[in-house]
């Protein structure tokens, strides 16, 4: 027999079975939002990994499509890839300039090589009508880099170092005088004075595609002010009481005296043992670049020109050339010793006399002169020699 149903008559009781009941309801209603969630992320994550698919899908047949020269190469070109230039850009210079077909073969094989961000900025010597992985090969290549250079030699006067550097960038040797005429904007150091006569350091160096006079002339006086600092010129001559200018100075006419990296300090020790007892230098070297200044076609070793130090005491009022690093080395650390006189007495190997009264310098003028009547050769270069 069944118990019949229990009538509600406490409030308490009815209270607790609704509450159990929105307890349920509640429950019901998570799964169904949680539910309704999961549906909702699936079809997103299904939609977005379509979605990528089809991209790359897209991507890779354009890219598999892209057109691309057989090769070989042809006619050779010149590109000019700028700093900062992404793959596509690299492409689209490449398409444009006829190296490649497209843009996009370009970046396909940039792609499957991965090297593509290793392309460096500059001028390129490549081939019209590559395929493109061979293009790419080539701008990876050091050897077809073109590199715009020139050198400037020791020794060198101004002018003539102007032109070595217009003849090497087409740029005007007036342009260069304007540039070269003082010392201002050059980067040189605040001793440097007069014009940059001395300051155009010799060496090889690269200049940028499409540069101005300045932007070359300011490579060689960089340089010439990064060995000064190097060589700490200022203190050493300043500890020999002379400035870094009139160790300049020397150090140019050391560069057109001597023959021999050994006999670098020694002359710097005549000069400076000359100026000590207030001897004029004598130098032919300072009697020709004051001809030279002078217009004349042939040195005048009379000339009277402050130049001239056969003729005038102390030191000329500037460079005479460029001088090298060994050459400015020797200004501020020359050799011990007496010497007053030196003497190149073999114009072929550059042997050169020293000596400290006029009794030696005597004797080596005799063995110079027996050397330049022993041929003609020797006789044909005493005479070039002054």
């Amino acid at each position: 027999m069944n118990e019949p149903r229990r009538a509600v008559t406490d409030p308490e009781d009815a209270h607790d079975d609704d509450h159990e009941r929105e307890r349920r309801g509640s429950r019901r209603g998570l799964v169904a939002v949680l539910v309704a969630l999961a549906v909702l992320l699936a079809g997103g994550a299904i939609t977005y990994l379509v979605a990528r698919q089809s991209l790359q899908d897209l991507a890779s047949g354009l890219l598999g499509s892209a057109q691309d020269f057989p090769g070989p190469g042809q006619d050779e070109v010149e590109v000019v890839i700028p700093p900062g230039t992404s793959i596509t850009g690299i492409g689209a210079i490449l398409a444009d300039a006829g190296v490649v077909a497209s843009p996009e073969a370009f970046v396909k094989a940039a792609t499957q090589d991965g090297r593509g961000t290793s392309v460096q900025a500059g001028t390129y010597r490549l081939a019209l009508k590559l395929p493109a992985a061979e293009a790419l090969a080539m701008l990876l290549d050091p050897a077809n880099l073109v590199r715009h250079t020139f050198t400037l030699r020791e020794g060198y006067r101004l002018d003539q170092q102007v032109a070595l550097m217009s003849k090497a960038t087409g740029i005007g040797a007036d342009e260069f005088d304007a540039v070269l005429g003082g010392v201002k904007g050059l980067g040189l150091p605040s001793w440097a004075k007069r014009s940059a006569e001395g300051f155009l350091f010799p060496d090889t160096y690269e200049y940028p595609s499409d540069p101005t006079a300045l932007d070359v002339a300011s490579l060689a006086t960089a340089r010439f002010t990064q060995v000064a600092e190097e060589l700490d010129l200022k203190a050493r001559a300043g500890q020999l009481d002379i400035t870094p200018y009139q160790a300049v100075v020397v150090a140019s006419i050391i560069e057109k005296e001597v023959f021999r990296e050994a006999d670098r300090p020694k002359v710097a020790r005549v000069i400076y043992n000359r100026l000590a007892i207030g001897q004029r230098l004598g130098m032919d070297s300072t009697a020709a670049y004051a001809s030279w200044r002078e217009g004349l076609k042939h040195t005048n070793y009379n000339l009277d020109s402050p130049w001239n130090t056969r003729v005038n005491p102390g030191l000329p009022p500037g460079p005479i050339g460029s001088p090298g690093r060994a050459a400015l080395e020797a200004a501020v650390a020359p050799a011990e010793g007496d010497w007053l006189y030196f003497v190149t007495v073999n114009l072929s190997t550059g042997e050169t006399e020293f000596s400290s009264d006029e009794a030696g310098f005597a004797r080596s003028v005799k063995k110079w002169k027996k050397w330049c009547a022993a041929s003609d050769a020797n006789g044909e270069l005493c005479g070039l020699a002054g």
